[in-house]
């Protein structure tokens, strides 16, 4: 029996000591399976980080906004990505067994690379003094959606409901344009999204804590997107803050000077020749250009062109569009969604105007009679701005992506049904 006995704690105690991880698999990977689930990673793309200005003719509080929060480092700071060492970090967060064996440690080629809050936070220049995160609050207990409502969308936008009367998202044409704003930057350098169609409850509270200047841990929220994105079941989703864990690796000792790299573009500015500006530039930059184009900032003060007008300049935009660039897909979405939101506005005057002359017809006196050319001058429906084959890749772009939303409703939600999920898979091999 004591024999037995014996045998048994002595078994228990060598399955115990081979659960112990006691060295990386190889100086790229933590352990064979890491180095399987590589393979996935490869092909995920980069969602890179875009510079952003503080269009101050615009939308200053925008800029009092960033700077009130200490956040001014995190519109300026992007350089070349490494895009082998990116995704050998994303590779090696990922929990499969016993790895990795500690929180906010990645691990790249032989090097240990922290990336906890106080590291993000210390990187970006911001200091965080431990007090309550309002951000994580409003997650955790709920928050006044009427408030958010009032802030985020024009009067009458509201949150969209699911049949259960919960909150779920705010299509981007119920924003504001300092909202589009924010949230463009926060896809880009913050929250990493490419759907752009509508913004998701935690994107929108986030966003609400910056407008209201409400106490936000940002090195928090940038690690937690960081752990979703290296975890998150959807092998479609793109990668997160590309040149910030560049940047990390390379304080750690990282060589990131190796090729292939994805490049940051040039940024847009008084310098920059009209002639020199690229669709991707435009897109890749937020400046108070993107602001005019695609978050209606001067949509309110500028009056309406007469028809001819619009059609002259959509005919010379056609004369100029054969240096026009091919943009990224989630870039191309954005012009996309911005040229449908223009139009159902053009409709939505056309119904008033029809309206307004039904009534006209029987008020005594006659009211005025609306020519044909005053009509088309109030409800002149936008013209395409993506010229040439630019315009067939935007709807092929938006017809791929929205195929591709069915399995991608959000690429970086915290899913934790997915993730038990994969555990149990994880542990079965």
């Amino acid at each position: 029996m004591t024999s037995s006995s014996g045998k048994r704690l002595k078994t228990m105690a060598t399955k115990r000591k081979e659960k112990e991880p006691e060295q990386p698999h190889s100086s790229r990977f933590l352990s064979p399976k890491h180095e399987k689930h590589f393979k996935v990673v490869q092909d995920r793309r980069l969602l890179m980080e875009r510079k952003v200005g503080m269009i101050p003719n615009f939308a200053p509080q925008f800029g009092e906004q960033l700077l009130g929060n200490d956040w001014g480092k995190l519109a300026t700071y992007r350089v070349p990505t490494n895009i082998a060492v990116v995704k050998e970090f994303y590779t090696n967060e990922k929990k499969i067994g016993d790895y990795p064996a500690e929180n906010y440690m990645g691990y790249v080629r032989g090097h240990a690379i922290r990336y906890d809050p106080d590291s993000i936070n210390n990187f970006l220049d911001t200091v965080w003094a431990g007090e309550q995160c309002q951000f994580s609050l409003c997650m955790e207990e709920g928050a006044d959606f009427e408030d958010v409502e009032r802030v985020l969308c024009i009067p009458g936008g509201h949150f969209q409901r699911n049949r259960s009367g919960l909150v779920v998202n705010i299509r981007r044409t119920d924003l504001t344009p300092l909202t589009k704003y924010w949230m463009t930057f926060s896809h880009a350098n913050i929250q990493p999204c490419s759907h752009v169609s509508d913004i998701t409850l935690s994107r929108a509270l986030f966003i609400y804590c910056a407008i209201r200047n409400l106490n936000v841990n940002i090195g928090q929220v940038i690690v937690d997107e960081i752990s979703v994105c290296a975890n998150t079941s959807n092998n479609k989703a793109p990668l997160g803050h590309p040149s910030l864990i560049t940047h990390l690796c390379k304080i750690a000792g990282v060589d990131t000077s190796a090729p292939p790299f994805e490049r940051p573009r040039k940024a847009i500015d008084d310098e920059v020749a009209p002639a020199e500006v690229r669709i991707e530039d435009l897109l890749v930059s937020i400046d108070e250009a993107y602001y005019r184009q695609y978050c209606g900032g001067e949509e309110a003060a500028q009056p309406v062109p007469p028809r001819h007008a619009r059609i002259e300049r959509w005919q010379a935009q056609n004369q100029t569009s054969a240096e026009t660039h091919e943009a990224e897909p989630f870039q191309m979405r954005d012009m996309y969604m911005s040229l449908i939101g223009a139009q159902l506005q053009s409709i939505h005057r056309g119904q008033v105007a029809t309206a307004e002359m039904i009534v006209g017809m029987y008020d005594t006196p006659p009211a005025h009679r609306w020519t044909m050319e005053e009509f088309h001058n109030v409800v002149a429906w936008p013209e395409e701005q993506v010229q040439g084959g630019g315009a067939e890749a935007v709807e092929a772009s938006v017809r791929e992506m929205e195929e591709d939303e069915a399995d991608d409703d959000d690429a970086f939600e915290d899913d934790e049904d997915e993730e038990e999920e994969e555990d149990t898979e994880d542990n079965s091999d």
